[in-house]
């Protein structure tokens, strides 16, 4: 009973329309070194005023994301569920930057931004 329920989930995302937002992170791949300072921008081409940042921990088991800041509009930053040291810019209501004067070695993981 549970396949067919998730199959049906799966086409009825599949069928869903596109808004075609695009997000770019830059820079795309960013490695450094404990003590390093870190600095990662994130641009949307849509109207939408809410911007995340959320990680996701190599050691991870469920392989899930942590909220580590968002923002509901420019000039406007608020810290997520574990921020680890990081702070937020928000210049413009389609940039938000995510950055730490010092890196950590907890601060390893793939950082993923989107907007709503």
């Amino acid at each position: 009973m549970c396949l067919p329920l998730l199959y049906c989930v799966v086409i009825f995302l599949l069928k869903t329309e596109s808004v075609h937002a695009k997000i770019t992170q830059i820079p795309r791949h960013l490695i450094t070194e404990k003590g390093q300072e870190v600095k990662m921008r994130c641009e949307h081409d849509t109207q939408d005023t809410r911007m995340f940042w959320y990680q996701q921990k190599p050691e991870s088991k469920d392989k899930g994301l942590v909220l580590v800041l968002y923002s509901v509009g420019k000039n406007n930053t608020e810290n997520g569920d574990d921020p680890q040291g990081f702070k937020a810019q928000r210049p413009e209501i389609k940039i938000f930057i995510l950055s730490k004067s010092s890196a950590e070695p907890r601060n390893s993981g793939m950082y993923f931004c989107s907007s709503d």
